[in-house]
This record gives C-alpha cells, sequence and structure tokens, in this order.
C-alpha cells in the first residue's frame, strides 16, 4: 500500500522517484560539532560543492536520481545537539533546528563572486528538511531550512571563512528556492529568495525575502509579501514581480526597488494590492504597474517608504 500510495505521488510529479532506493534509508548521528560556526574546512583544487557538503555534514549520502530528476541527499541526527528556535515564513511559526527525528540536507547552489581588491569567493547555499525514510519531500506549506558556507580562496586553498547551518525556512514541499546573489552594497552580497504557494489549484502568492549579513550573522532583513499572484483564471487578477538596486552614493545596504506589474479585475479586486484599488471603481478591468521603495533601517531592515508609484494603462 505504501509503494502504491508513493507512486501516485509521483505520477501528480510531487515525487520523481518512488522507488529509486530498495529499503527504508538510514541517516546516521553526528557530534554536535557540526553545527559549529567555528568550524574549520579546507578544499585544495578543484571545488567539488556536493564533495563538500559531504564533509559539511557526514551523514548517509544517498542518490535518488532517476532521469531529468535530481535528489540527492545526505541524512544525518545529532542526539547531543541542542535545538535552536527559527521561524517558517509560511504561517510565521516557529520550529526547531535540527529537526527531531533526523535531518535531510540538500545542495541548492554555489556562488562565485569577487571583491573590490579581487578576493575570491564562494558561497555554498544547502536545503535542510525533515528525515523521510523514502527521501521524500510532500509537505505545501513547510519551507526548507536554508544553511550557508563561505569560503574564500587563499593560495590556491578554499578556506571555510563563515558557516551557518540554518537560517530560517522558506519555500513549500520543504524545499528551499535557490536565492538570487544580490549586490546590495560596495563589496555587499545579499540574497534574494522568492517563494510561491498557495492552495492546490491556485491563485499562488509569491514573497520576496532578503537574507544579508547584519549583526553577526545572515538573517532576513527584507519581506516583501504577495508581490506576485499568479496561477489564476483568464478573468482573475494576476501580477509578477521584478526588483533591483539603483546606484547611489550609499555605501551599504542600498535602497531596493519591487516593481510590480499586472492586470486588475474589478470583479475579484480583493487581493489586488492597495495602491491599485481606487481604480477600480471607475475603471473594471486594467493594466498596472507599481514601484515600491525598500530603504533599510539600522535595527529594523529594510522598510517600504512610501508612497508608492502607480501607472494605470
Amino acid at each position: 500500500m505504501k509503494q502504491v500510495f508513493f507512486c501516485l505521488l509521483w505520477s501528480l510529479g510531487i515525487i520523481a522517484n518512488c522507488a529509486a532506493q530498495d529499503g527504508d534509508l538510514q541517516k546516521k548521528n553526528l557530534s554536535d560539532t557540526v553545527l559549529l560556526p567555528t568550524r574549520t574546512l579546507q578544499v585544495k583544487g578543484n571545488f567539488d560543492d556536493l564533495k563538500v557538503l559531504k564533509q559539511l555534514f557526514p551523514g548517509k549520502y544517498y542518490d535518488l536520481s532517476s532521469g531529468k530528476y535530481k535528489n540527492q541527499l545526505i541524512n544525518w541526527e545529532c542526539k547531543t545537539c541542542k535545538p535552536k528556535p527559527y521561524i517558517d515564513e509560511n504561517e510565521g511559526s516557529s520550529y526547531d533546528f535540527p529537526y527531531a527525528e533526523g535531518t535531510a540536507t540538500r545542495l541548492l547552489k554555489t556562488y562565485s563572486y569577487k571583491d573590490s581588491s579581487g578576493t575570491q569567493y564562494k558561497m555554498l547555499t544547502f536545503n535542510h528538511s525533515e528525515f523521510d525514510l523514502d527521501g521524500a519531500q510532500t509537505s505545501r506549506f513547510t519551507g526548507g531550512t536554508i544553511g550557508f558556507a563561505k569560503f574564500t580562496l587563499v593560495d590556491s586553498v578554499w578556506s571555510l571563512k563563515y558557516f551557518q547551518p540554518a537560517a530560517g525556512a522558506y519555500g513549500a514541499f520543504s524545499q528551499c528556492p535557490s536565492p538570487e546573489l544580490l549586490l546590495i552594497g560596495h563589496d555587499q552580497y545579499a540574497f534574494m529568495i522568492k517563494t510561491s504557494n498557495g492552495g492546490a489549484g491556485g491563485p499562488f502568492y509569491g514573497n520576496l525575502y532578503l537574507i544579508a549579513g547584519a549583526d553577526g550573522s545572515y538573517k532576513e532583513v527584507l519581506s516583501a509579501n504577495w508581490v506576485e499572484r499568479t496561477n489564476v483564471d483568464e478573468n482573475m487578477s494576476a501580477w509578477t514581480c521584478t526588483y533591483n538596486v539603483p546606484v547611489s552614493n550609499k555605501r551599504f545596504f542600498r535602497d531596493i526597488i519591487v516593481t510590480i506589474k499586472g492586470t486588475y479585475n474589478a470583479d475579484d479586486f480583493e487581493d489586488v494590492p492597495e495602491e491599485v484599488k481606487p481604480y477600480t471603481k471607475s475603471n473594471k478591468k486594467g493594466k498596472f504597474t507599481l514601484a515600491k521603495r525598500y530603504v533599510y533601517k539600522w535595527g529594523k531592515g529594510y522598510q517600504f517608504q512610501g508612497p508608492a508609484g502607480v501607472t494605470i494603462d
């Protein structure tokens, strides 16, 4: 019965490999040093991001990939680790990491960049989800916990400079979307996460979250909710967003502009941005562009600075 259930999920596109591994997956107990921010690691020669991830989390590795479906994970637990609370942005709920029943860690993406002095960096981002005997990720309203490992290149050796195993949960089906590297100041890089979630069949609502180094750790410094509304019927209001960081004389945490473009329908205006709603009284349907500026406030993160610019077509 269990195999039939997971094969059904596979047919729905939720799980692409229901029987890639014979028997239940295993996990390995790791020392509590696995989460220490003071960990050291040196990588000589070619930087193999998956190999590096295995060194950071030396648990049980499985490759459940099949065809275009990719599922490479490291299963581990830490019986002596002291769990810490984090926030899952799906519903703003608190959860503990590492997970009590064990953790499955997957590679998200590795970013390569340089600073103005020419120093080279690699930022390894990875996703944690709760351990599953089948290697599945199936909870729609549960995000994946994102973590960071930053390396610098010195004398042909990549050295771990900063390690933060967890920074909160984002996304759906226990999977955090791969963030976009964003230059927000002089040699200051941050990571923008765009999520999209909603009930089965839609609409789906998209949010933006910016993770940046502040106060000694990588943390969320910007949250912009419902900047997208997709997967809707033809006669429903819908919009998408882009964002950019204009060049300015600010050395750090430059302003961020979020531009929202879409269509509105007076018969479906409940979720339309507040700035657009007044126009639905005289025009039943139309296109709109909404530009919102976010300014960094020390101790508070990025705050919306109104009024927003609105253009109606």
